[in-house]
């Protein structure tokens, strides 16, 4: 798949200068997958790697698809629990929110959400799950999922900033610390 997108975009691997890729949380295996790609590719054509959230990811598409700049991104992790985010893009077009990546139980949701207002758009399947779509009165709900393009804007953020790894630093965003 790699193979034919260099060659849809007429370059080769020789071209590429970063390796950009979605770090989780979300599935174990397409997780590992995504590192174990990543990693190949940098040690192979020794370019720098950029981890981005899977949680930032569906913010950027909520921005790109409904412009909305409070995002709520939840996604069912488990029998009994959540991934849960709050981002929140500012005045200069900067997602602030990774240090919100939470993943908590089911019957945490509601002294974590309690605060909330229905200002924020909820993306993503976590609520759902747990049948508290309707309790938290949230009017604009999407049920959406990441998209590679929307990684674009985090990656060039962090190349401008040189926020590299290196393909031994890469660490998987599992949130396996339950709140």
């Amino acid at each position: 798949m790699i193979k034919k997108i260099l060659l849809i975009s007429k370059i080769t691997f020789k071209d590429l200068n970063y390796i950009s890729f979605a770090k989780g949380p979300g599935n174990f295996t397409g997780i590992r997958i995504a590192i174990g790609i990543a990693q190949s590719l940098s040690l192979s054509l020794n370019i720098p790697i950029l981890g981005i959230s899977t949680l930032a990811i569906m913010a950027e598409k909520a921005w790109r698809k409904y412009h909305q700049k409070k995002i709520l991104v939840t996604i069912g992790a488990g029998i009994n629990k959540i991934y849960l985010a709050k981002y929140i893009k500012d005045n200069t077009l900067l997602w602030t929110g990774e240090k919100t990546e939470v993943l908590i139980h089911s019957y945490e949701i509601n002294k974590e959400m309690k605060h909330l207002n229905n200002d924020w758009f909820l993306i993503g399947n976590g609520l759902e799950k747990f049948n508290q779509k309707n309790f938290f009165n949230f009017n604009k709900i999407k049920n959406i999922w990441p998209n590679a393009k929307d990684l674009i804007p985090f990656s060039l953020f962090n190349i401008k900033k040189k926020n590299f790894l290196h393909f031994t630093e890469l660490e998987p965003n599992y949130l396996n610390k339950v709140f």
